[in-house]
Formats: structure tokens, C-alpha cells, sequence
């Protein structure tokens, strides 16, 4: 009976977990493949990042800083996934590393009530963040997105 329970309470556990993204964090950098986004039965899960800013004096400012740019990135690609994307870049690159990219965010309407389910820091103070918005709320407002991922 013991073992049965234990076994039962394993499945549930690996139910609960099956349909969320999994870690893009592997020994403190981004690992070699993950997955961005992806539509389960119940949620439209997408994953952000955001890198530190060597400018920062501080641990701490670098990690809260990069947290902020993994949840707009995030937001980002909902708002892909959802509503196309008509994207402009204008990305100053020197010697290989970004010197002039910015992002603006600004969640309105159903991406602004997004869950953020996860948050993990790299070891360079870089952050991945998961984040998840209900379908049930997606078809209150006339969104499906299934077939747009």
C-alpha cells in the first residue's frame, strides 16, 4: 500500500511538472537547447533572458537589472506568439558584444497578467525567468494561440 501511494504521489508529481518549460540553466550559463515558448493544454509558457550590465557596481544591481530584461523579454515573446511580430532592430555590435541595444516594455491588456513562475541567475549574474499566461484567460478575450507557436 505504501509503495503504491509513494508511486501515485511520483506520477502526480511529474504530471504537475510535465507541461511547463523545463530549465535553460545548466551548470550556471545557458545550456546547449531548450525551449522558448510552448502551448500546453492549460497555459502559454514563455521564457525570458536578461544579461547583466558590467557598468553596474554591484552583485546585486546586475542580477535585479538583469531580471528586469529576462521579463520583458519574456513579455516580448508572448506578444510574438500571440500577436506576430513586425520587429525593427537597431543593435550596435563591437567586437562581437552588443553595445546599443535598449528595451522598452510596457505590458498592456492581456499580456500584463502574465504569472512569473520561475527565476534563475547564471553565474555572470544573467537571468532566465519562466513566466505563464492561462489559456482560459486567452479565450476570454478572443485569443487562441494555437497554431501561432
Amino acid at each position: 500500500m505504501k509503495k503504491i501511494l509513494v508511486l501515485s504521489l511520483a506520477v502526480l508529481c511529474l504530471a504537475a511538472c510535465g507541461h511547463s518549460l523545463k530549465t535553460a540553466v545548466k551548470n550556471g550559463t545557458i545550456a546547449p537547447s531548450f525551449n522558448d515558448t510552448l502551448l500546453s493544454g492549460d497555459y502559454l509558457w514563455v521564457r525570458g533572458f536578461g544579461a547583466p550590465n558590467p557598468a553596474h557596481q554591484t552583485d546585486s544591481q546586475r542580477r535585479i537589472m538583469s531580471r528586469e530584461a529576462a521579463i520583458a523579454h519574456a513579455y516580448q515573446r508572448a506578444t510574438e506568439v500571440l500577436y506576430g511580430a513586425d520587429l525593427e532592430s537597431n543593435v550596435q555590435v563591437v567586437d562581437a558584444v552588443s553595445t546599443g541595444s535598449t528595451i522598452d516594455s510596457s505590458a498592456q491588456g492581456i499580456i500584463q497578467h502574465m504569472e512569473l513562475v520561475s527565476t534563475e541567475y547564471m553565474e555572470d549574474g544573467g537571468c532566465a525567468v519562466i513566466m505563464r499566461l492561462s489559456r482560459e484567460q486567452l479565450k476570454k478575450v478572443g485569443l487562441d494561440p494555437e497554431g501561432k507557436k
